[in-house]
Formats: structure tokens, sequence, C-alpha cells
């Protein structure tokens, strides 16, 4: 997780942990601060997508994996596909003054428990919706995406690691826990529609 105070005013969104702040107007500064963090490995960057769109149309980022269901019936054996993934959603508007008011839709599916009878995986869900109103190249963060992960390993001699009484002088195990949070900077930028004459 970052520690990176937000500038402005900021408030929780919902019940799901998610934050919403603003990182101000100024893009050297946050670049600046995000790549301290990276050198000093307190944070990664993920990737850095850019889409264009038009006022009042909503533009779409979605990326992870499709988790496959098999549904067996009389007919057969049917496979359907889940998406797993992180998706924004982000629909400007040009207000009179020369801001962008933006309604944002966040939502993380992920992986959940394997269902004992059928062995498929459930789907975990966070969403969160806002409207915000910042200033053209002006920063938003939306926070609190948080992302558990527990790793169980095993290691040891083969044959060696199943005696009794001894086994366990062959072999080892380790037990880790982390937590994540994923920060998503939208910076929306006003394009001038300049005509060719």
């Amino acid at each position: 997780a970052v520690n990176m105070p937000a500038t402005g005013t900021a408030g929780t969104l919902g019940a799901l942990g998610f934050m919403l702040g603003r990182a101000g107007t100024n893009p050297l500064l946050l670049d600046l601060r995000l790549t301290a963090g990276e050198q000093a490995g307190k944070l990664r960057t993920i990737s850095r997508p850019r889409i264009i769109t038009m006022d009042n149309k909503q533009a779409e980022i979605s990326q992870g994996e499709k988790i496959p269901f098999e549904t067996v019936s009389a007919s057969g054996t049917t496979t359907t596909f889940v998406d797993a993934s992180l998706r924004l959603i982000v629909t400007p508007h040009i207000t009179p003054d020369g801001s962008v008011l933006m309604k944002i839709v966040a939502t993380r599916n992920s992986i959940g428990a394997i269902r004992s009878g059928s062995g498929d995986p459930s789907i975990n869900t966070k969403e969160a919706s806002t409207e915000v109103l910042v200033r053209d190249g002006e920063t938003t963060v939306i926070g609190g995406i948080v992302v558990s992960d527990t790793n169980d390993t095993s290691k040891g001699v083969p044959f060696l690691k199943d005696i009794p009484m001894l086994g366990w002088l062959f072999k080892s195990s380790s037990v880790s826990d982390s937590q994540t949070e994923l920060l998503i900077f939208i910076t929306p930028t006003i394009m001038l529609n300049k005509t060719v004459g």
C-alpha cells in the first residue's frame, strides 16, 4: 500500500472501503512521487492505459481473465465464461467553465473459494460508483481496492519427507500473507476539436 496523501477533499464511497481523493493539478509532481515510490520498492505501476472519448460518451477499460464454468445437464456439458477482471467505466461531461464532471464505476471481480460439489470457483465482486468534478488536467485517485493473497508452500525430499517421526527433518513449509492496494489515477484532458479549413 502507498501512503500518499491526497490534496483536497476525500470521502469514502460506499461500504466497500473505496476512497476517492485528488492528487492535484501538477502531473509532473505526481509522476515524481510515483517514480520515487517505485524506486523505493513501495509501489509498482501495473499499466498506464489511455483512452479518448467524446463529451457524454462512456469509455471503458477492462483487464483480467475469463474463468470457465461447466454446467452438466441431460443434453450435455455446457461451458460458460465469467469475467474475473478489473473494469473501469468513465463517462465525462465538460462543464461550461471548462471543468470535467466524471461518472466513474470501478468494478473488481476476482476468483473466490472453490465451491464444493461442482469444483467451480466463486467470483468475489467489489464495486463503487461516484461522480467527481475536476479541472482540466487535474488527477483524481480511486483507492481502497485491496487484494489479499495467501500462499501455503510445502517442499521436501521425495520419499524421505514421508517417513513417520523423521520426515520433518526433510521437509519445510511456509505460509505467506500479503495485501496490496490498487490505486487508480484518472486525469481527464480536454482535447479541443479544431476544424481544418
